[in-house]
């Protein structure tokens, strides 16, 4: 998954969603390029659960960052 940061570039994803309409207004435990590249991953990976390709997503995101940033799941509530 960390690829998917290659491929798509962090700054080339928000400039998408800023050019869609859909940037945030709050701070989100999921921001929106998180939530784009796992619609990508999810894509990519359609035969894995959605846990599995996020916890694949968020360790490709954190190793991409550097392990400056980590992303955990949201939980039930």
């Amino acid at each position: 998954m960390g690829l998917l940061t290659r491929v798509f570039p962090a700054d080339v994803v928000d400039a998408v969603i800023e050019e869609a309409g859909r940037t945030e207004r709050r701070h989100r435990s999921l921001p929106a390029r998180v939530m784009a590249y796992f619609s990508m991953g999810m894509a990519l990976y359609s035969d894995g659960s959605y846990e599995d390709v996020f916890a694949q997503l968020t360790d490709g995101l954190s190793w991409a960052s550097g392990w400056s940033e980590s992303f955990t799941p949201p939980s039930k509530s």
